[in-house]
């Protein structure tokens, strides 16, 4: 359970901090302790590695590069989509769940990539695809035929009638992608849903034999030896049986606009907690609870927490919707608050600010947050993830209107890992890689960072060596100083550490009165100013957007936030 308590004191000299105290369950149910320690490092196949020279990234390059992996320090690595597929979607249409891509490799590469990873002691994640497939897959084409049990693994639903001899849409549901969420099908006479592309018909979670179909796919990987899923789109996957119209929000009346209508009878239906529930059962059935699933859940606070369960949690996105480039400290310190207080007892928090699908950190936040935000996920207490790239700095590439390859504009942050400042920044040897890399690549990459004694990749390590060494909090405390100053503290078996991140535009002065008396630097984001092993005194002077982790004795950090 979380308890929230606030307290705000306020000087006619100075605002002192504002309190938020969380206690946090010491127990997790049967979450895997592996999961609660460790980072998710998130890896998009195609544009990791290239081992063979076709401009692709392949699960070969992966496995080339483990060593780099382990050296970072993180625990679970993730695979984006990897299986059989027309790439239509970029390997989200699936045509075969339980086989690779051949520009991948083989099931023997993902068995040797598995196994090669946990003799490092890193488990391995897969995404999970459970709300449609392509309509290249066999379930599909025997769908449309009504042969067999396969007649019913879809939606389908009859014309609404017809106009001048043609079909009319069931109802006014529009599909994330654009366009009415239905396609009709001169072979059955009918429309299938399709909430992405209409090469993508969504999966019907009620018919159980489905159910158990995809439960099989869950059982394939898991006997391969995959360690958990992220599970694709989970909102999606059961749609409400009446097929009403969707209601309009208030002042929004246009019908081609999917962001008017209230996603009602579309997402996050009680028939969808329910499926979830069957795969957590079956996992703590069948594996012993060693086994975890992670969720991709766009969606209001009081949604997301619906959708913890014993053996699954809901990917917190709160760092990506809420949390933007001009968020004060205080705004911050609300959202990290109303997470973990919303999060239900026995469960454990994650955060997250990138992915696949959203322009990367120093993007969206600017180049000069690139540090503060990888400390930050890697300091609050639970499991953090890290998207490729994001601990070198990596930005978007720029891609130009005949090199775009994704329909609704994700290739910027999905281009190619930049490993030196070689040909192609040493991600492959072929003339041609499938998304142009970032032009920066010269001086952002791997090679260099590692090189240099202070650099994004440096910061990004020391934070996370921190990070094994901090004990899981009973309380934890955010405080805000003034309105763009935010700070923590952490502790270790002997020492405490506080992390500061100042959002202003401007230089803030923070009195060491208010975070420890001389402090030390232990970690500092590269516009900070500090080297480690600085002293602080009077006070601490914090650039524009810089953080620092600074290091005082437990007792001495205690008796302060007492007196406080």
């Amino acid at each position: 359970m979380v308890i929230l308590e606030t307290e705000c004191q306020i000087s006619a000299a100075m605002m002192l901090p504002a309190v938020l105290v969380f206690l946090l369950a010491t127990s997790a149910l049967g979450i895997p302790d592996w999961w609660k320690t460790s980072v998710l490092y998130q890896i998009y196949p195609r544009s990791y590695s290239d081992s063979d020279g076709d401009g692709n990234g392949d699960i070969r390059g992966i496995i080339n590069h483990l060593p780099y992996i382990k050296s970072l320090g993180v625990g679970v690595v993730w695979l984006s989509p990897i299986y059989s597929s027309p790439w239509q979607d970029m390997g989200y249409d699936i045509s075969n769940f339980k086989d690779v891509h051949p520009k991948y490799g083989t099931l023997d590469d993902v068995k040797e990539l598995i196994d090669k990873s946990h003799q490092q002691g890193m488990k391995v994640f897969m995404d999970f695809v459970p709300n449609h497939s392509s309509d290249q897959h066999p379930w599909f084409n025997a769908s449309r035929y009504s042969v067999g049990d396969a007649k019913d693994y879809y939606v389908w639903v009859n014309p609404k009638g017809y106009l001048g001899g043609k079909p009319i849409p069931p109802n006014n549901w529009l599909s994330n992608f654009g366009g009415s969420a239905w396609e009709y099908d001169e072979v059955r006479k009918q429309y299938y849903l399709h909430e992405f592309g209409p090469y993508q018909p969504d999966l019907n979670y009620r018919n159980p034999k489905l159910v158990e179909q995809m439960k099989d796919v869950l059982r394939f990987w898991f006997n391969l030896g995959i360690d958990g899923f992220r599970c694709d789109t989970v909102p999606h996957l059961v749609e409400d049986s009446s097929f009403k119209d969707e209601p309009f929000l208030p002042g929004c009346t246009d019908p081609n606009n999917r962001g008017c209508l209230d996603h009602i009878y579309t997402e996050n239906q009680p028939e969808t907690y329910d499926v979830l529930k069957q795969f957590d059962e079956m996992i703590q059935k069948e594996y012993n609870s060693t086994r975890y699933l992670v969720l991709e859940v766009y969606a209001s606070l009081d949604k997301v927490i619906k959708y913890y369960q014993q053996q699954s949690s809901p990917f917190n996105f709160f760092l990506i919707t809420d949390f933007k480039r001009d968020s004060t400290a205080v705004e911050l310190a609300k959202v990290v608050h109303d997470y973990l207080q919303s999060i239900p007892s026995g469960m454990w928090p994650n955060w997250v600010v990138g992915n696949h699908d959203q322009s990367r950190v120093g993007t969206r936040m600017g180049e000069d947050l690139i540090d503060s935000m990888n400390m930050l996920i890697l300091l609050l207490p639970g499991t953090a993830v890290t998207f490729q790239g994001e601990e070198i700095g990596m930005t978007d590439a720029y891609i130009r209107k005949d090199q775009v390859l994704d329909s609704v504009g994700r290739d910027p942050q999905r281009s190619p890992v930049q490993w030196d400042s070689t040909k192609n920044g040493g991600f492959s040897t072929g003339d041609k890689t499938w998304l142009p890399l970032n032009s920066n690549y010269w001086r952002v990459n791997v090679k260099a960072e590692t090189a240099k004694p202070k650099s994004h990749l440096s910061v990004y390590k020391k934070t996370l060596e921190l990070r094994r060494n901090l004990k899981n909090p009973t309380d934890f405390k955010v405080n805000t100083y003034g309105k763009w100053v935010a700070y923590f503290k952490r502790d270790s078996e002997t020492e405490s550490y506080f992390y500061v991140i100042n959002l202003n535009d401007r230089e803030e002065m923070i009195p060491t009165s208010v975070i420890g008396a001389s402090p030390t630097v232990y970690i500092a984001s590269e516009n900070a100013g500090y080297s480690e092993g600085n002293k602080i005194s009077e006070y601490l002077v914090l650039p524009p957007r810089s953080s620092v982790v600074l290091l005082a004795p437990n007792k001495m950090l205690n008796k302060l936030l007492r007196s406080a």
